[in-house]
């Protein structure tokens, strides 16, 4: 039997895996709630940001309007208003109300800043520089000075020795998404693999199959077409994501992710296909549905512990975990969101998974062949190597 006479059930197989999905309630169900959150999380962190508006700073003099109208000029964003108040009861009613942030109250030596609870370290510095500025140009002024005599050199320029591509905080967000989108596709994809190739065993529909379709032609057929449904899920929630930014006006983060979301395609789908071919045989090891919770086990912590490497590790580790087979689908294209990294990289850590995924994938239909049809009970991992050898 050549080549090509193999390569036809495994696209039957795959296409029966994909019109069954496409027919479950569930997966369509799981699809289209992946979508909602997506949306929710895109959208509405810019809707309550647009909504703010400027923090209300109550002020009971000419003084203290200056400064705030002053920090406010420079604080850029929403910057601060000015709520006018009669006196300091007035002020701290103000605050204690909520109708204001804070208030900005004469001091014995220049401003005290009153708080309720406590006061936004942000707003402090700003109304705390504001003042400072303010109160150089009145200086300046009684000393015949003009602010710009003033200042002069006293200007202080940012410059970084490796900038990222984006604020901090947008990174971290990014790099946790992407990690949690690889995590939960390949988790949820996985265990269907595993329910479906158990239920068949349970039905005896895969003693029919087998007698129809060479084994591994039910495995790749199996791996290609949930590996060509979880890229279409990506692609459909990547979709949606450019239209959340599109509304919002972030094009600016979408021109940074842009890039680095194709890479995370190739090391999506190299990932994903390792995965499958070991999420297929944690179903053939089991005889009922039971049985997955022990057999699934290894996918899930090999899934579980590059997730926490790629999202909560440090510098060095996550450095290392990009080079590491299935780590590295999650680890490398977070790392090129917040860092620099050199385009050799990315091609070797590609290139090792390359080389990887053949070899699990290899090793698991070996597996494969050998225990889907066991039917008796529950295989392990140790025994099924040993039936491979034997």
């Amino acid at each position: 039997m050549n080549d090509r006479t193999l390569d036809r059930p495994a696209l039957l197989i795959a296409e029966r895996e994909i019109t069954t999905k496409l027919r479950d309630k569930t997966f369509l169900g799981s699809t289209a709630f992946m979508l909602v959150l997506v949306l929710a999380a895109v959208i509405i962190p810019a809707l309550l940001a647009g909504r703010g508006g400027p923090d209300k700073i109550a002020v009971i003099d000419d003084g203290g309007a200056k400064v705030v109208q002053q920090a406010s000029a420079t604080n850029g964003d929403d910057g601060f208003e000015v709520t006018r108040a009669a006196d300091r009861p007035a002020a701290e009613k103000l605050v204690t109300d909520g109708e204001a942030e804070a208030a900005l109250l004469p001091g014995t030596d220049g401003f005290v800043v009153l708080g309720k609870d406590r006061v936004d370290s942000g707003l402090e510095r700003a109304l705390r520089e504001a003042t400072v500025s303010v109160g150089m140009e009145q200086n300046a002024a009684r000393a015949g000075l003009t602010p710009e005599q003033l200042r002069a050199g006293t200007n202080i320029q940012l410059e970084l020795l490796k900038p990222a591509p984006l604020p901090d905080i947008v990174a971290d967000f990014v790099n946790i998404g992407l990690a949690l989108v690889f995590y939960m596709t390949a988790l949820g994809f996985g265990m269907m693999i595993a329910q479906s190739v158990v239920q068949e065993k349970e039905s005896r529909v895969v003693e029919i199959l087998a007698a129809a379709v060479p084994i591994r032609s039910l495995l790749w057929g199996k791996v290609l077409g949930n590996t060509v449904l979880a890229l279409s899920q990506i692609v459909v929630i990547a979709g949606a994501s450019v239209i959340g930014l599109v509304a919002t006006d972030q094009l600016a983060i979408l021109q940074v992710v842009a890039p680095v979301a194709g890479w995370f395609v190739v090391f999506f789908v190299l990932g994903f296909v390792a995965l499958a071919g070991l999420w297929a045989v944690a179903g053939s090891l089991a005889t009922r549905q039971e049985d997955l919770g022990s057999t699934t086990l290894p996918g899930q912590m090999i899934l579980m512990i590059p997730f926490f490497f790629a999202v909560f590790a440090g510098a060095s580790a996550k450095t290392v975990a990009s080079f590491v087979p299935i780590a590295s689908s999650m680890a490398m294209p977070g790392r090129m969101l917040t860092e620099k990294v050199p385009l050799w990289q990315p091609l070797l850590a590609i290139a090792i998974l390359l080389v990887a995924t053949v070899l699990i994938v290899r090793l698991g239909a070996r597996l494969y062949e050998r225990t889907l049809l066991q039917t008796g009970r529950r295989l392990g991992y140790r025994e099924a190597l040993a039936l491979e050898s034997s």
